[in-house]
């Protein structure tokens, strides 16, 4: 599909999560990994302590569908690669012995295999922990799921192997598609305009998604509208005050402009997850992810543009395992300084 032209723009000038305004803490940033047109500017929240990064100018509510045209391709429908099938049993054998899942998916040496793996890379709990959207036992498959955001359903396969009666909604008709293939209720739109029931779910779970929305503040109130007494909140979004954040400035991964249009600290996080009508907010960092990080962040640095199927050379790979073994010890030294921020919630 052609790449457009000009993507309509609208000013920000003031912090989604405390209304302050902003200094400017980037300018001509263009979009290293899907390129969509433009030159971009990320404006900084000045309040102490909030550290909310915006876009600014960003693309319109009408417009911003331009810069996912070439955004990431998804498993065609019927297809699910050898990987992605391992990634789908290892999930749900980590659920079960870290999430207290009762599993008889595997059993004997391969279940000691899948242990052995998940404790010798360190990036590899982290994200299966993600697949199964860090639910804890007392929750694992105890009711109805919403997965906002749910891209070709890998992760909602999975949580419904787990229990959960499961729906998905998704903007992308490729996604969609694989979806579906997968015998999963996927719904196209995004969650203000699907205008579910009062409280209808018992979780509602994203993944890297509230930063793409243009007010994070009202998906977070929807998110508890149709959330049942009790129910969870799960969401992971990039940490602006990650390592590799610090570590690579305006090469970041994180950035990606246009498409994000909102990063938070931790502290930003919460306060907008409070002001949310939520409760019993927690917002953790983590460590998953941080060696795809560096590697796209690397790249970006050295050639201008990332691409994610092609082979990023030795040095900035291992560099990129040594910065993922890493992170974790780092991150018991400088609690704030995870990949990603973790919010959980309840209503």
């Amino acid at each position: 599909m052609d790449q457009p032209e000009f993507i309509e723009t609208e000013r920000q000038t003031t912090c989604a999560v405390c209304g302050s305004g902003g200094i400017e803490a980037y300018r001509d940033l263009q979009d290293a990994i899907f390129g969509a047109p433009g030159t971009w500017s990320f404006s900084r929240c000045t309040r102490a302590g909030c550290d909310t990064y915006w876009l600014d100018p960003r693309p319109t509510a009408s417009d911003i569908g331009k810069a996912y045209v070439r955004y990431y391709t998804h498993t065609k429908p019927g297809e699910a690669s050898l990987r992605s099938r391992l990634v789908h049993i290892l999930a749900v054998e980590n659920a079960a012995r870290r999430f207290g899942f009762a599993s008889h998916r595997l059993a004997g040496p391969l279940a000691v295999c899948a242990a052995a793996l998940t404790a010798a890379y360190p990036g590899l709990r982290p994200h299966l922990d993600l697949l199964v959207r860090y639910l804890p036992s007392s929750q694992m498959g105890a009711g109805r799921l919403l997965d906002v955001g749910c891209g070709d359903g890998q992760a909602l396969a999975i949580l419904r192997d787990l229990g959960w009666t499961v729906t998905g909604l998704d903007t992308d008709e490729r996604a969609i598609a694989s979806a579906v293939a997968r015998g999963l209720d996927v719904i196209q739109g995004t969650l203000i305009e699907s205008r579910f029931p009062d409280q209808t779910f018992d979780a509602v779970v994203s993944s890297h998604v509230i930063e793409h929305v243009h007010d994070p503040r009202a998906f977070l109130a929807e998110s508890r509208r149709i959330l049942r007494e009790g129910g969870r909140l799960v969401a992971v979004t990039p940490n602006v005050r990650a390592y590799s954040h610090a570590r690579h400035g305006r090469y970041w991964r994180g950035l990606e402009p246009p498409r994000h249009l909102t990063l938070f600290s931790q502290s930003g996080l919460k306060r907008l997850a409070t002001a949310a009508g939520l409760l019993d907010v927690a917002v953790t960092p983590t460590a998953r992810a941080v060696a795809l990080t560096e590697i796209a962040s690397a790249v970006v640095r050295e050639c201008g543009h990332y691409d994610e199927d092609r082979w990023p050379g030795l040095p900035i790979w291992m560099r990129a395992q040594v910065e993922q073994w890493r992170a974790q010890s780092r991150l018991h030294r400088s609690s704030e300084s995870g990949n990603e921020l973790l919010l959980t919630a309840q209503r």
